[in-house]
C-alpha cells in the first residue's frame, strides 16, 4: 500500500489554521472506491500528533473506516471512507472517541515531564512559555510511578476519606 494508490480528485477542506489538515475527496485507483485522504502538514506538529494518537482510541467499528495511513514526502496521511456527517477528520475523531482518564491526567502534567535525552541544553529558562502552570514534583513522581489512572484513583480516594471522616466534638 502507499499514497500513490490514491488519486486525489478535489480539495474538500483546507484547515491549515487549526489542524493543518488538508482533506481531499479521492479514489482508490485499483478498486475505484471513493475515499478521503487527510494530509497533515508535518509529523512534529502538536496538533498532528494529538489527532494521530486519537486514532488508537476509535471503537473497532470506526477503526474499520481507516483504509490506509503512512508518510508521503515527510507528511503523515490517513485515508478513510468518506466521513459523511462530519465537518472534518478532527470532528470525526472528537465525536467518535473520548479521551481516557490517563490522557487527561497526562495533559495536566505534560509540562513537568523530564527532558528527553538530547534536549538538555544551556537554554535559559526564560525562553520557556510562562503561561502554563507547572505541576508539583510529588504529583509528577506519583504519576510516573503509579500510572496516571491509578494516581487519579488514589487522589479521589484520599479526598473522599478526608471529606467523610467522623468529626469529634
Amino acid at each position: 500500500m502507499g499514497f500513490d494508490r490514491f488519486e486525489l480528485l478535489e480539495l474538500r477542506q483546507d484547515d491549515r489554521v487549526q489542524t493543518g489538515v488538508q482533506t481531499y475527496h479521492a479514489r482508490d485507483v485499483s478498486t475505484r472506491r471513493p475515499v478521503q485522504v487527510h494530509l497533515f502538514p508535518d509529523a512534529e506538529r502538536r496538533e498532528t500528533l494529538a489527532l494521530l494518537a486519537r486514532l488508537a482510541y476509535l471503537p473497532e467499528i470506526e477503526r474499520r473506516r481507516i483504509i490506509d495511513r503512512g508518510m508521503f514526502r515527510g507528511r503523515p496521511y490517513v485515508v478513510t471512507d468518506r466521513l459523511a456527517g462530519f465537518a472534518n477528520l478532527r470532528d470525526w475523531l472528537e465525536r467518535k472517541t473520548s479521551p481516557t482518564v490517563d490522557e487527561e491526567f497526562a495533559r495536566l502534567f505534560e509540562e513537568s515531564a523530564p527532558p528527553k535525552i538530547g534536549d538538555l541544553s544551556d537554554t535559559p529558562e526564560s525562553s520557556a512559555p510562562a503561561s502554563r502552570p507547572k505541576a508539583s514534583v510529588p504529583a509528577s513522581i506519583l504519576a510516573l510511578v503509579l500510572g496516571a489512572g491509578t494516581a487519579l484513583l488514589l487522589l479521589g480516594l484520599l479526598i473522599a476519606l478526608l471529606a467523610f471522616r467522623p468529626h469529634r466534638l
